[in-house]
């Protein structure tokens, strides 16, 4: 008896451990398809501009066919990198991700005026010395992650506006 309950006790223990470990890993490596998937053959710190989403065609996990997607996939192991999202009617809205999915910072042209000027750095990164105008700086969680911009597409017919706003946004190493 005390064997078989030595191996019960052992066979749950590694159960518990494989499950912490899969539980742990999963959302590393869920972002880590995404952004390979997403930053392709251009790497990192590129914003991309996705197509409309269709059946076959999907750039992100489920997308929304009412919204015009961009992404960015963050490597701020070289440096501090500058978001600059510009604002089209009637929604848009900028969401940061780390390298285990965890959002940690949310923006929307509601909660400011203006553009989304942004310096973001790696953990425990420096300020850089000068900031473009209106630029805020963020601390991401890790020095990995990606940046998803969502522009709400009322009708067909406002998809050049949005065009000329997806054009004027980037994301680009920020020198300081």
């Amino acid at each position: 008896m005390n064997r078989l309950a030595l191996m019960g006790a052992a066979a749950l223990a590694t159960a518990v451990a494989v499950h912490v470990a899969v539980v742990a890993a999963v959302p590393h490596i869920v972002m880590g398809i995404a952004m390979a998937r997403i930053a392709g053959d251009g790497g990192a710190n590129v914003m991309k501009d996705a197509p409309p989403p269709t059946a076959e065609a999907r750039t992100v996990v489920r997308p929304s066919p009412d919204l015009a997607y961009s992404a960015c996939v963050l490597d701020l192991a070289r440096g501090p990198v500058r978001l600059s999202v510009r604002k089209s009617a009637p929604y848009t809205s900028l969401s940061l991700f780390a390298a285990n999915t965890d959002n940690y910072f949310i923006e929307d042209d509601r909660r400011r005026d203006g553009e989304i000027e942004l310096i973001v750095v790696g953990p425990g990164g420096s300020v850089p010395p000068r900031l473009p105008q209106g630029a805020r700086v963020v601390e991401a969680p890790s020095d990995r992650g990606m940046a998803i911009v969502r522009r709400v597409v009322e009708q067909e017919s406002v998809f050049s506006g949005i065009e000329a706003a997806r054009r004027r946004s980037f994301c680009v190493p920020y020198p300081g």
